[in-house]
């Protein structure tokens, strides 16, 4: 899947292989914009994104293209943080409701939930690692020269 960051804030996603992006030096060159473009539901525009744009990406006319796989850690640290602390308060609100009583075989288990986060921490920490070897990938100066010619804005 490849995803195209416009100056815009627009994101959209074509499913073609990523692998194309890394034939990029292919000549002539592969015209991006002829491929059909939709816009990006499960992901948003973010300078997080364009930041790794700007090092595993190409240009395209519009914007920079970028081989998904290179966001798949992208905000992953917080999601598994936050589908930790909201199975932990359905699990209070399912013991308020039981009078305090263990709900379920692991209820009231709290070397199990113990275990849970920190599982879900280490899960967490190595996302947040993995990113930074991502972003740790120097810039492509020209890919922000582009972006910034398309009109864009790059957080340095």
């Amino acid at each position: 899947m490849l995803y195209r960051l416009r100056p815009s804030g627009r994101l959209t996603w074509c499913d073609v292989p990523g692998y194309a992006v890394c034939r990029a030096d292919d000549q002539p060159p592969p015209d991006w914009e002829r491929l059909s473009w939709v816009p990006a539901e499960t992901r948003a525009f973010s300078n997080d994104l364009l930041r790794i744009a700007v090092r595993h990406g190409v240009r395209s006319g519009s914007g920079i293209v970028l081989d998904a796989r290179h966001t798949e850690d992208l905000g992953r640290a917080d999601e598994l943080r936050c589908d930790r602390i909201a199975a932990a308060h359905a699990r209070a609100e399912l013991r308020s409701g039981a009078g305090g009583q263990p709900v379920g075989v692991l209820g009231s288990d709290t070397r199990w939930e113990a275990q849970d986060w920190e599982r879900t921490e280490e899960a967490a920490r190595k996302a947040e690692a993995d990113l930074a070897e991502i972003l740790a990938v120097p810039v492509q100066p020209h890919l922000v020269t582009h972006w910034r010619q398309l009109g864009g804005h790059y957080p340095d």
